[in-house]
């Protein structure tokens, strides 16, 4: 059986539609240039204004001290 189709990732999204990669483009410019003019409230996507938390340990049994601090 395969996988769907959509597999999201936090950081793949914001990396792919998120203000630094926008404005890394002249294409990227136009875009918001053009959201803008046409008023939004919102610059970017739903999803790409929330942060990711990196080096978090997923997978800590419970009751088991941790030996780096959760972030």
């Amino acid at each position: 059986m395969s996988k769907r189709t959509y597999q999201p990732s936090k950081r793949t999204r914001k990396q792919q539609f998120g203000f630094r990669a926008r404005m890394k483009t002249v294409n990227g410019r136009d875009i918001l240039r053009r959201r803008r003019k046409v008023g939004r409230k919102r610059l970017l996507p739903k999803g790409v204004e929330t942060h990711f938390k990196r080096h978090t340990r997923q997978h800590t049994p419970k009751g088991t001290p941790q030996s780096h601090p959760t972030y």
